[in-house]
């Protein structure tokens, strides 16, 4: 255990070591502090006379729109519609609930339905047991006989 420790330090100091010396000079020179004559005499030596060099431009507000626009159509289809559209479907299946469904319940809770309100279902759950619960937490109706998974 520790022989394959130490291996293992010994390669991540090593791949480590071998990654940055290739980027990091040798020597570093202490900066200079930037004079007004210093600036002026480089910008005169590297560009013709009567010539300034100008500032990198930053990107206008105008050119990333339409790259925010894009994220914002983007995000609409891979979040807000996916959810609408399952929000629709579980309204559509609870106003079509009637007595005599068998249900399950988003916790899991298998029954047939006895008795409704407008929020809540009164669920028959084993014989002579009810639960009430909210309307809203039933999950989906059942079609056919739930058989028992074997293990």
């Amino acid at each position: 255990m520790k022989k394959t420790l130490s291996i293992l330090v010994f390669a991540v100091c090593a791949f480590t070591s071998s990654s940055f010396a290739d980027d990091a000079p040798a020597v570093v020179a202490p900066a200079q502090p930037a004079t007004t004559q210093n600036i002026n005499a480089a910008a005169s030596n590297s560009a013709a006379p009567g010539l300034t060099t100008a500032a990198p431009q930053q990107p206008s507000m105008m050119s990333m729109l339409p790259l925010m626009g894009g994220m914002l159509v983007l995000m609409y289809f891979l979040t807000i519609r996916p959810q609408q559209k399952k929000m629709k479907e579980h309204q559509g299946l609870m106003s079509a609930l009637k007595d005599g469904d068998e249900v399950i319940t988003s916790s899991g809770i298998i029954g047939t339905i006895q008795g409704m309100s407008e929020k809540v279902v009164t669920l028959e759950v084993a014989k002579n047991v009810q639960l009430k619960i909210l309307k809203s937490q039933v999950n989906q109706v059942v079609k056919g006989p739930i058989q028992d998974m074997k293990a």
